[in-house]
């Protein structure tokens, strides 16, 4: 039976968090908080009824009609190349790196490890309960209620970050003279895409009554606590943003200036801690060797069948390379793939994973005792009773057959292996956020530094999903089409979708847009893309975190090492600094 990840928290054993009294709202944890200098680097090419889900047997042939691959690659500048009809069995460049992050810093990992225990300890940072929730059941207050204090949260994290004195106004007021305002951006109507004259702003009640008003950007509006030189600020529907100017005329709010909201603070652990993770020789210890994670995102199976070829060679290269963790992000058991669409299959869902799944994670775990496996859920996972997102962990079916250490968590879910703080979702955030914003030019914070190249598109989206402190920072969610899978985002649960009080060190964000690794924020962010093309092959990725040095270790737990300092004082991972990603294809 599989276990969930409902490992006590111990708080003696969790990484220490630092406290970020410039982020404002429920997060603040008191004055005199010096908000940490995260930094962002350019990409580098070495660097969505009622109910639960049926589990009764799927209907026979249905009328034949035109189906579309379950792979959720399309075409479109905006996606991945198509797989050029390569079934899987005759695909080329088998296990090559496409693409990496900090090669140059750091050597290709062993494709082979010695059979050891577990060396990590896994901590969830969420409750798994919270997740299990009636949807569908949302009251209108609740939603507005949630909706404003994310507003008001935004407008603390603004006035701590940036000193603002001055209390905030209401942009739907008339006034002569400049105020700064607070809200979340909207479209004139829902579908509607924004664009530089159809963006409204929405306060919340306690700022200014929930009025909407309409917005015009001056010329030469400026950016404030943006990264430096990028003059490209992204719109998009429920951005949480501060603005300076004036209405004049009671009916259009003038922008001068845009705020973007500050960095999120990095997680931090005690240099102890740190040496007992890291260099300790006993159990759930790494005794000085990098921390190995895999991670692969479904579907895991191609169109033309359901014999899971693609997931059996992942496993069977985990069973070899015996990584510490292995996180499979859903579907596993596809709604959308052809032969579960067109009715041409005689299992259930549930004999489906049990078959073709289950054996191979049994398969792993007598190759490689100590690799602890993660299975995170999708939306269109057959096998889950839950469509809302957040969504909770697969339930324990003892008919799943899943093999005993398997954990199951939510999505998103949030976790730490060891002292580093892993993010995962199975949503398509990044798609969803290119496809919803639109740019604007806007004078820069400062001037680009020296030797540093303008930020590309996914990497400002990225920026945006973690300044806005959220796995899912659009609001209202985008209709389906156009190669976007419909979210059923239930609002009243924002809290889950939220990222906390502190950044995670890696997030792991599968999408169609063309896989990437990159440190944005001094946050690692991946793109492993999917297993699957079609019939062709996919990608996944592998990261290899090395240790901080022992003697930088050492010396920071038995001195002072800022002025009015404690010795052994909890200091940020810097996951950025010392994690090799590589995106592999299978």
């Amino acid at each position: 039976m599989a276990i969930n990840l409902v490992d006590e928290l111990l708080s003696t054993a969790t990484p220490i968090k630092r406290p970020r009294a410039s982020l404002g709202g429920a997060s603040h944890n008191g004055p005199g908080h010096t908000p940490s200098n995260r930094t962002s680097t350019p990409a580098n090419s070495n660097i969505h009824s009622s109910g639960s889900r049926p589990t009764n047997p799927l209907p026979t042939r249905l009328a034949s009609s035109p189906v579309v691959g379950s792979s959720p690659g399309g075409s479109g500048s905006m996606t991945a190349s198509p797989s050029n009809g390569v079934p899987f069995a005759s695909r080329t460049q088998k296990f090559e790196v496409q693409e990496s992050l900090n090669a140059d810093r750091f050597p290709v990992p062993p494709t082979a490890q010695a059979a050891t225990d577990g060396r990590i300890k896994l901590f969830s940072s969420m409750d798994p309960k919270k997740f299990v929730y009636r949807y569908q059941f949302e009251r209108m207050m609740e939603r507005s209620e949630v909706l404003d204090a994310t507003i008001d949260e935004a407008a603390e994290a603004l006035r701590d970050m940036y000193n603002i004195t001055e209390e905030f106004g209401d942009p739907g007021a008339q006034t002569q003279e400049d105020v700064i305002v607070v809200g979340r951006l909207c479209a004139e109507a829902d579908g509607m895409k924004m664009s530089d004259t159809t963006t409204w702003l929405e306060s919340s009640r306690t700022l200014g009554a929930g009025h909407r008003v309409l917005l015009k950007f001056e010329e030469g509006c400026q950016m404030l606590g943006g990264p430096p030189g990028d003059d490209i600020f992204p719109f998009f529907p429920g951005a949480l943003v501060g603005l300076r100017g004036r209405n004049g005329g009671g009916k259009m709010f003038g922008v001068s200036h845009v705020w973007m909201l500050p960095p999120i603070d990095a997680p931090a652990t005690t240099p102890s801690e740190l040496l007992r993770n890291q260099y300790g020789t006993g159990e759930k210890q790494l005794a000085g060797q990098p921390l190995s994670v895999i991670t692969a995102a479904g579907p895991f199976t191609v169109d033309a069948n359901l014999n899971y070829e693609p997931l059996d060679a992942l496993i069977t290269r985990a069973g070899s390379e015996k990584p510490d963790a292995l996180i499979l992000i859903g579907p596993f058991v596809d709604s959308e793939h052809p032969l579960i669409k067109n009715g041409d299959v005689d299992q259930t869902p549930t004999e489906i994973f049990r078959d073709q799944i289950s054996p191979r994670l049994v398969k792993l775990a007598a190759a490689s005792r100590r690799t602890t496996v993660l299975l995170v859920p999708s939306a269109r996972d057959l096998i889950s009773n839950h469509l809302a997102y957040p969504q909770s962990p697969f339930i324990k079916d003892a008919a799943l057959e899943i093999p005993k250490g398997v954990r199951l968590v939510s999505n998103p879910a949030t976790f730490s292996i060891n002292e580093v703080v892993f993010a995962v979702t199975s949503v398509d955030t990044i798609f969803h956020l290119r496809n919803q914003e639109f740019t604007r030019k806007v004078v820069p914070t400062g001037s680009l530094p020296e030797g540093q190249e303008l930020e590309n598109a996914v990497t400002r989206s990225c920026r945006s999903l973690l300044r806005q402190r959220s796995y899912y920072p659009i609001f209202p969610t985008p209709l389906g089409g156009k190669g976007i899978d419909p979210i059923s985002l239930d609002i009243t649960h924002n809290d889950l979708v939220k990222m906390g009080s502190t950044g995670p060190d890696v997030i792991i964000l599968p999408s169609k847009m063309k896989h990437f690794a990159r440190n944005v924020e001094s946050t690692v962010i991946v793109n492993p893309q999917y297993l699957t093309r079609g019939n062709g092959a996919g990608t996944y990725a592998r990261l290899s975190i090395h240790p901080i040095a022992k003697g930088e270790l050492e010396y920071k737990r038995d001195h002072v090492t800022r002025e009015g300092g404690d010795k052994d004082e909890p200091i940020e991972h810097e996951v950025w600094d010392r994690c090799r990603a590589d995106i592999i294809k299978i």
